[in-house]
């Protein structure tokens, strides 16, 4: 039906269709055209702006939702490991009584060179001792209450306290009987 109607209406105007057009018609038509062109121009451009400021909102939007989230749900993670007073205590006497005993360490250990080595290796043993200590503390702070972490925790501190003793008794205390001998 579409098709018959276009031809009889191209019948009907015939005339209209063998004249030729007028001098002036393509530039017409390509000042028109060149006329739609520039508002097609500014329409998308202003489109594209207001859809880019969306996109950009959005994201911002989405970005505050999950960090609120995330503060909301997870405020323990900022804080880092908490321990209760008591491991704090035990903590701190742990650390007083190691570091005090390694600086005499170091300094029993820049007498020879075999026990410089044997320094170092008990540096590296210390930090894989810390790093068990700074795991447990880790899950002491998610599982606040568990005994049993807890005293994993005393033992770790322990260990570590009880190896830098060996080695102080290894090292020093034979310096100190030479001392008195001599």
């Amino acid at each position: 039906m579409g098709l018959v109607n276009l031809e009889n209406k191209i019948r009907e105007n015939r005339a209209f269709f063998d004249a030729e057009p007028s001098e002036n018609h393509l530039e017409k038509f390509q000042s028109k055209l060149a006329q739609v062109e520039v508002k097609k121009i500014k329409s998308g451009r202003k489109r594209l702006n207001a859809n880019k400021i969306f996109a950009v909102a959005a994201s911002v939007t989405v970005l505050l939702f999950i960090s609120l989230f995330a503060l909301l749900e997870y405020p323990k993670l900022n804080n880092g490991p908490q321990l209760s007073d008591d491991l704090m205590h035990v903590k701190m006497y742990y650390s007083a009584q190691t570091s005090e005993k390694m600086s005499e360490i170091k300094n029993c250990a820049n007498q020879s060179s075999a026990q410089e080595m044997l320094y170092e290796s008990t540096e590296g043993r210390l930090q894989k001792l810390d790093n068990n200590t700074q795991e447990l503390e880790r899950k002491l702070s998610l599982a606040q209450g568990n005994k049993q972490l807890e005293n994993a925790y005393i033992l770790s501190l322990k260990a570590k306290s009880e190896v830098v003793n060996q080695i102080y008794d290894q090292m020093c205390a034979n310096n100190t009987n030479n001392i008195i001998t001599q």
